[in-house]
């Protein structure tokens, strides 16, 4: 009980000794440690879940960005490979160069026909015209140079069939009696009907 007059009693609520330096080292060496300790062990379910939201975020955003860098990685790609690929296909799908188209062989120009030769041919070889070569051919040993040289100039300006030309030829080069060609004279002992080319068919055999 306090004394009458109020006054207060020594050891009460209000009379608190100053805090010495030895209390307050041991406040922070001991009691302070051993409190964060506690607070520690009480809220390390909430530091575990924060620390897993910090980590997950992080992986979160580091996914995101790997899958962006990936993605246009594979079209950057994809892009080079299709133009690639699109120039070997018109390389080679490239039509060659045309080769220039060939000159067509300008016919052979044959001599005009030679109405004295026809007319020779024409009492040498009776239907000359409906003969086949083979059946001309047969013909031709029985006649004369002169003969046939108008067999190969008939022959030359009409139908051009070179197994009679090359047979006429053949007669001509072996006929004893077949003078140089162009030259303008008749050979010796010849008639005058073989120089100017009216010779019956066979005078020469």
């Amino acid at each position: 009980m306090s004394e009458a007059g109020g006054a207060e009693v020594p050891g009460g609520s209000g009379d608190q000794p100053p805090c010495s330096p030895l209390r307050r080292t041991v406040d922070l060496c001991v009691f302070a440690p051993v409190g964060v300790a506690i607070s520690v062990v009480e809220d390390l379910p909430g530091f575990i879940t924060k620390g897993r939201k910090r980590v997950e975020l992080h992986l979160g955003n580091a996914r995101v960005v790997g899958r962006y860098v990936v993605d246009r990685g594979q079209r950057t790609l994809s892009g080079h490979l299709e133009t690639l690929m699109g120039d070997r296909a018109d390389a080679g799908t490239k039509a060659p160069p045309e080769e220039p188209a060939p000159r067509p062989e300008a016919p052979a120009v044959r001599p005009a026909p030679d109405p004295d030769a026809g007319a020779v041919v024409g009492q040498a070889l009776a239907d000359y015209d409906t003969l086949s070569a083979s059946q001309v051919v047969r013909r031709l040993e029985s006649l004369g140079p002169d003969e046939l040289r108008a067999v190969q100039r008939y022959e030359a300006s009409t139908r051009n069939r070179r197994t009679i030309l090359n047979r006429a030829g053949q007669l001509l080069a072996g006929h004893p009696s077949a003078p140089a060609r162009g030259n303008g004279s008749a050979p010796a002992g010849s008639t005058g009907q073989e120089a100017d080319g009216t010779g019956s068919p066979g005078a020469d055999g």
